[in-house]
């Protein structure tokens, strides 16, 4: 397969650590995926994003909330999680004058119990869309390997692929 402009991130999703992978350099990213936004009057600015951001708690007009913490679903936050995923995917592309639009997989890997709900994997579709992604897919199960996210295969038996996201059918 021709993978020379391709860039593909693998998303490892849990409420404290969000882990990126970008496939064709095998170079990772992991940090906390809370943001710093700073308010002035009606404007708000992203500062920080993850250990930077958490040394700001406290400061006068910024606010940091962790998008993906709450005790029941992995996506607590819209606002706050696409804020943190948009910067942190652009940390995780290479820093090239040509960059091409990622192949974005999205992998929850908690709070799964009872599998997601179909307005929580649209979530998570919207999330990588929204960070820019061409395509987006939607796994939960067993961490894929380099060679099936090379290759695009999820035809892992320990795993479910959930979405190119498509509206269940009226027949």
């Amino acid at each position: 397969m021709f993978t020379l402009f391709r860039n593909t991130l693998y998303i490892r999703i849990q409420p404290e650590r969000i882990a990126i992978l970008h496939v064709e350099s095998d170079r990772e990213l992991i940090d906390i995926p809370a943001p710093a936004v700073e308010m002035k009057g009606k404007q708000s600015n992203i500062v920080a994003v993850g250990q930077a951001a958490i040394a700001l708690t406290g400061k006068t007009d910024i606010s940091v909330r962790n998008g993906f913490r709450h005790p029941r679903t992995l996506l607590a936050d819209f606002s706050y999680a696409d804020r943190a995923l948009r910067y942190l995917v652009k940390q995780a592309l290479p820093k090239s004058w040509l960059v091409t639009s990622p192949i974005i997989i999205m992998h929850p890997q908690a709070l799964l119990e009872g599998g997601l709900t179909a307005i929580e994997t649209r979530a998570f579709a919207e999330l990588g869309a929204s960070a820019g992604a061409r395509r987006v897919y939607g796994w939960v199960g067993a961490e894929l390997t380099r060679e099936e996210l090379i290759a695009l295969n999820f035809s892992c038996l320990e795993g479910q692929l959930l979405f190119p996201w498509q509206a269940p059918s009226d027949t």
